[in-house]
């Protein structure tokens, strides 16, 4: 098991969390995350009913179906070759199929996020997966559903986008734009992430920690950060 602290300012690790929180949660507030290599897919997580990965195979198609899943979301823009007709693919496997592309390079209106926030609003209770042609656009697609409407605070919920592959500042600028503009309020703070390899997978906890509770106080945290330092833990080595 490995365990560490991200401190508000970010200046630990790799893994460096900024923005804000949405104020309507409880706590404290524990995520579960599975990260997982199926088929071809590399950089795949599944957090609750929603797997998020990049481009996937027809045969990573296959498993996704074997495994449940009824609702395909892609985020990459449909001129782009994905060397099969993934749609009728989709469809011919028995699965829904909506494409929602996502281009970085533009700043995206409020119109876009509040539309898949409808789609994954729709589908909460539906195994649904997300792609891009890496899984950066995917989890960028899910970052504002799950802070708008399963109520997970922002810097908690970046943690878990950027296990589940977040990575580029202009995604996460895209997203932020937009969380701002539905009130989201900017609040810095610490997040504990705790993972469990396992054979065929890791398994992660991220915890939202209370400034407040002694068990994590300057002492716990400075502790946590030596002992990161020590084994060379980051968010970019934490997958492998």
């Amino acid at each position: 098991m490995i365990r560490y602290i991200i401190p508000a300012l970010g200046v630990l690790l790799a893994f460096t969390l900024f923005g804000c929180s949405s104020s309507p949660t409880a706590r404290p507030s524990v995520s579960q995350i599975r990260s997982l290599q199926a088929g071809d897919m590399f950089q795949l997580t599944r957090i609750g009913n929603v797997w998020i990965s990049e481009q996937p195979t027809k045969e990573d198609l296959i498993w996704l179906r074997d495994n449940f899943v009824t609702v395909v979301i892609d985020t990459r823009m449909r001129s782009e070759d994905r060397g099969f007709d993934e749609r009728a693919y989709v469809v011919g496997l028995g699965m829904s199929y909506r494409s929602e592309p996502l281009n970085t390079d533009m700043d995206y209106s409020i119109d876009y996020f509040d539309r898949a926030r409808t789609t994954l609003v729709a589908r909460r209770g539906v195994p649904t997966f997300i792609h891009g042609e890496t899984a950066d656009t995917a989890a960028a697609v899910w970052l504002p559903f799950r802070v708008l409407d399963d109520r997970v605070p922002y810097t908690q919920a970046l943690a878990e986008a950027k296990i589940a592959g977040l990575s580029d500042p202009n995604t996460i600028r895209i997203v932020n734009q937009y969380l701002l503009s539905r009130g989201v309020d900017i609040e810095t703070e610490e997040v504990e992430v705790t993972a469990t390899p396992g054979p065929d997978q890791t398994d992660f906890e991220i915890l939202l920690l209370d400034d407040e509770d002694p068990e994590h106080g300057d002492d716990a945290a400075s502790d946590e950060a030596s002992e990161a330092e020590t084994t060379a833990v980051t968010g970019s080595d934490v997958r492998d």
